[in-house]
């Protein structure tokens, strides 16, 4: 099965066509104006969700458009709005936008969007997403891709079920990574792989992906982390 979270219109490079490919430009500016009106008609009575969604929209039709610093600027506004109300799954569609955008601290925004994607219970489709994308930009043979993709298929058999369709995606990533890393192609020496990678050890593979989301953020987080946790552990009890 295919999977690709947030890719809502075709790329506007996919078209045969050159004729196609001004077409779509001009639907995305159409769609741009859209929401670009609804953004300055907001007021202060606006739900919050409004508008970060607005803000999100626009910066995935400036992603589409190859318009990285504007998408980047509306992400990050969307990022900024989505953290101060705690609403941690908006906080992850935001920094895919900021991801995509390819903009200088594009890997940054993309270990944020891990980091909340994992700790917090959101739609698992979105948190499997931000982990296929630390797959796809690891380097090929990196043991880091073994570990997103573990934690990918944790996380749908905990927050999906083992039945569910997003559940079997994970388990195919795992199996593409394993053949990439190892060659390996038969259920023996995947068995074998994964128990030396310790990929059936939810303690090690969190671990090693937390250490992953580190490397990638370096000190400049943008978030209070050991806040979040604190409040947690506290809700926890």
């Amino acid at each position: 099965m295919g999977f690709k979270y947030l890719n809502k219109e075709q790329n506007v490079f996919d078209a045969e066509e050159g004729e196609d490919v001004y077409a779509n430009e001009e639907q995305l500016l159409a769609k741009l104006d859209y929401f670009e009106a609804k953004l300055l008609s907001q007021n202060e009575n606006t739900p919050v969700e409004d508008k970060i969604n607005n803000l999100l929209e626009i910066g995935r039709i400036q992603v589409e458009r190859y318009k990285g610093a504007d998408a980047w600027d509306r992400g990050s506004k969307a990022f900024n709005l989505a953290i101060d109300n705690e609403l941690w799954e908006l906080a992850v569609e935001a920094c895919d936008v900021m991801f995509l955008s390819e903009g200088p601290d594009a890997l940054k925004a993309l270990g944020h969007a891990l980091w909340i994607g994992v700790t917090f219970p959101i739609d698992a489709e979105i948190t499997v997403a931000m982990l296929q994308h630390l797959v796809e930009e690891s380097p090929k043979g990196a043991d880091t891709k073994a570990y997103a993709a573990a934690v990918a298929h944790y996380i749908t058999s905990i927050r999906c079920g083992t039945d569910d369709d997003l559940t079997f995606f994970a388990s195919q990533m795992i199996a593409a990574v394993a053949d990439e890393h190892s060659h390996v192609s038969d259920q023996s020496t995947f068995d074998l792989w994964r128990k030396t990678l310790e990929l059936d050890k939810p303690e090690v593979f969190l671990k090693k992906l937390s250490i992953a989301v580190d490397q990638l953020v370096g000190e400049q987080w943008w978030i209070d982390r050991d806040k979040i946790r604190a409040r947690l552990d506290d809700e926890g009890k």
